[in-house]
C-alpha cells in the first residue's frame, strides 16, 4: 500500500510525457516563425525592414532556446518519457539548431554591410521555410505512432525539398562567380549561399532523427 501511495506521488509530481510534444510542438513554432521571417527579409531591399525583421528573428531564436532549456530540465525531472532520453536531447538540439543556422544568415549578412540577397537567396528562403513546415507537421504527429508511415513519408519529402534546395544553391553560385567583380561581394555571398544551404540541411538532420525515432517503434 505504501508503495503505490508513494508511487501515484511520484508520478503526480513528474512531468506527463505529453509535455514533451507540447514542448516539441512549441519549439517548431519557434523555427517556423523564424523561417517565415527569414523568407521575408530575403525579398527586402530597405535596410530599416532588415533590422526589424533581423530583431524579430533574434526574438523567436531566444524563444526557442527558452524552450529547449525547458526540454532539458523536464527531463533532468522526469522518470517516464515517451522516447529514450538520448532520443529526446538528440531531437531538441536538431530542432534548435534550425533556428540557430536561420538566426545566422542575417548575422553575417550585417556583418558584411549593406547589399541585397540575390533572387537565388529569395528562392532558398522559401525553400528553407517549406523544410521547416514539413519538420513541423511530422512533429506534430510524433505523439502517435499510428501516424509513423505518413511521418516517414514527410521525412523523405523533406529529403527531397534538400536536394532542391541544392541545386537552387549550385545555380547561384554560378551565376555568382560569372558575374562579381568585387571580392566583398564575393566572399559575403558564396558564404550566404552556403548558410541558407546549411539551414534547409539542419532541416534535413531533424528529419533523419524523426525518422529514426519513428524506424525503432514500428
Amino acid at each position: 500500500m505504501v508503495t503505490r501511495t508513494l508511487g501515484r506521488l511520484i508520478a503526480s509530481m513528474s512531468p506527463r510525457s505529453d509535455d514533451y510534444f507540447i514542448l516539441f510542438n512549441e519549439l517548431t513554432a519557434c523555427t517556423v516563425r523564424g523561417a517565415q521571417l527569414l523568407a521575408k527579409m530575403s525579398l527586402v531591399q530597405d535596410p530599416v525592414a532588415f533590422e526589424q525583421l533581423f530583431v524579430d528573428i533574434q526574438k523567436a531564436e531566444g524563444e526557442a532556446d527558452n524552450v529547449t532549456r525547458n526540454i532539458f530540465l523536464t527531463l533532468h525531472k522526469s522518470f517516464i518519457t515517451p522516447f529514450d532520453r538520448w532520443e529526446i536531447k538528440e531531437l531538441a538540439k536538431a530542432l534548435d539548431d534550425m533556428i540557430d543556422c536561420i538566426e545566422e544568415i542575417p548575422q553575417r549578412a550585417k556583418l558584411y554591410g549593406p547589399g541585397n540577397f540575390s533572387p537565388e537567396m529569395a528562392a532558398l528562403g522559401q525553400i528553407a521555410l517549406r523544410a521547416t513546415e514539413k519538420v513541423q507537421e511530422a512533429v506534430a504527429l510524433l505523439s502517435d505512432m499510428k501516424n509513423a508511415q505518413r511521418i516517414l513519408k514527410i521525412c523523405q519529402e523533406i529529403g527531397h525539398i534538400e536536394s532542391e534546395a541544392d541545386s537552387v544553391m549550385r545555380a547561384g553560385m554560378e551565376r555568382l562567380f560569372a558575374e562579381a567583380s568585387d571580392a566583398r561581394k564575393l566572399i559575403r555571398d558564396k558564404e550566404l549561399y552556403e548558410l541558407f544551404e546549411e539551414a534547409v540541411d539542419r532541416s534535413e538532420d531533424a528529419a533523419d532523427v524523426i525518422h529514426g525515432v519513428v524506424l525503432e517503434r514500428i
